[in-house]
């Protein structure tokens, strides 16, 4: 049986590799979505941090792989409207 200690040594592992994933600049889609989000880091299991949509939407089971990096621009709008990017008369 592990540790407690070893469970969060694995918990810091997976979330220091996704936080680098997005070291580049890199925006965030959620799975297969065609929307492209804004970053930003999320408290996940045991007060790690995560990368994750600007806009808080929800990523179904906390699942690690359901986001990765994009390159593409930010297309989700409430993402643009909260980093204040959203395109004038939108």
């Amino acid at each position: 049986m592990e540790s407690i200690s070893e469970v969060y040594a694995a918990l810091a592992t997976i979330a220091a590799a996704a936080r680098a994933a997005y070291a580049d600049g890199s925006n965030l889609r959620v799975r297969s979505s065609g929307i492209v989000h804004e970053v930003a880091m999320t408290k996940w299991f045991a007060d790690e941090r995560m990368p994750g949509p600007a806009c808080m939407v929800g990523v179904s089971g906390w699942d690690p792989g359901a986001a990765h990096p994009d390159r593409g621009p930010v297309a989700c709008r409430r993402c643009l409207k909260l980093t204040g990017t959203e395109p004038p008369g939108e």
